[in-house]
């Protein structure tokens, strides 16, 4: 709903819209002299225009049904006539003297027609049964109208016009319908039907192939950590073998330097060329271990590398393949270091236990 307002300072009025009142708190500013004023002060409804010329009344719609019937669309007034409404548009309307009117000129004859068809008033006929007469029969009867039209069934007025005046708003009622389904592009319509993916073929073949793999992946595994299943479990040892002819591989003992430890080591000079390695290796795992290698570095004052060696499991004296779990492997080593300025400045060493 517009509203309207006036400028104080140039007394210019225009419309204003509640919402932007509410959104500037009333301030607004004049478009014909930039003054800013409180429209809440002079502030009242956009009047309603009044229609000066009335309007054209209606023409009633007649029925155009061929063959009409005449006990339905007769229809005669009861003992409340219905009131006049305001809106001549909306209902058309017929009195209950209109009817009276409308039903005398079909049931008497008139009096402007011959004297050679008189009424037979010998027949005591109850509107009933002009009423079940069918039009063809109503035609052959004399003294009846036939080129008069048969009035249309007045329209019941509704029940507020007979409660009293129709007020000036109405609340529409729309029957709600539910939308038809919108139809969608060709290829979103093929995207909703049955995927090959939901086929039982396509899924029998799915299947198998997800065994496959899962199998696939088994064999990788049990490739990979052949040796840590053979050490943890021995009972799979035969099938772990098996398995390695096939892949071409070997059970080997498990590598692992974490369980491995230095227990103890020296190294002491015998004479100018040669000295003496002491070291004792143990196992802390749970498992037998395959035994490692050892590196010794000999260092200078500066602790800077001066020589270095590799000594494999075979050069330390083990004879067995494996270290058991707990055990302890002591040896002695002698270490020859050829005469020159390398071996003068030896004054310390390093020891790593590593898997070649």
């Amino acid at each position: 709903m517009s509203l309207i307002t006036q400028c104080p300072a140039c007394s210019t009025m225009f419309k204003v819209v509640p919402d932007q009142l509410r959104i500037s708190d009333g301030w607004v500013r004049c478009g014909q002299c930039d003054e800013v004023f409180d429209a809440n002060a002079n502030l009242h409804s956009e009047p309603v225009p009044v229609s000066l010329e009335p309007e054209p009344p209606r023409d009633p719609v007649a029925t155009t049904s061929p063959d009409p019937d005449w006990a339905a669309s007769l229809r005669f007034a009861s003992d409340e006539s219905p009131k006049e409404t305001e809106d001549d548009a909306s209902n058309v309307s017929f009195t209950a003297e209109q009817s009276d009117a409308a039903l005398r000129d079909h049931l008497h004859p008139d009096e402007s027609l011959p004297v050679g068809t008189p009424v037979n008033e010998s027949s005591d006929t109850g509107l009933d049964d002009f009423l079940s007469q069918s039009p063809k029969s109503l035609a052959q009867t004399p003294g009846v109208d036939h080129e008069t039209p048969p009035l249309d069934a007045p329209a019941e007025p509704p029940l507020e016009t007979l409660s009293g005046a129709a007020p000036r708003y109405t609340q529409a009622h729309v029957k709600v319908t539910e939308k038809d389904e919108v139809k969608q592009p060709s290829f979103m319509r093929e995207g909703r039907g049955k995927s090959i993916w939901h086929k039982t073929g396509v899924r029998i073949v799915l299947g198998l192939s997800g065994m496959v793999l899962i199998g696939a992946l088994a064999v990788q595994v049990a490739v990979h950590e052949r040796d840590r299943w053979a050490a943890y479990e021995p009972s799979t040892l035969p099938a772990l073998e098996a398995l390695c002819e096939v892949m071409d591989c070997s059970v080997s003992p498990l590598r692992n330097i974490e369980a491995v430890v230095i227990d103890s080591s020296s190294f002491t000079k015998v004479r100018t060329d040669v000295y003496r390695l002491n070291v004792a290796l143990k196992n802390n795992g749970p498992v037998p271990v395959a035994p490692p290698a050892l590196e010794l570095t000999l260092t200078d004052m500066q602790d800077q590398s001066l020589i270095r060696r590799v000594l494999k499991p075979q050069d330390i004296g083990f004879k067995a393949n494996t270290l058991e779990p707990g055990a302890e492997f002591s040896t002695v080593l002698p270490i020859a270091v050829k005469a020159g300025n390398s071996s003068e400045r030896v004054s310390g060493y390093r020891l790593l236990a590593f898997y070649p």
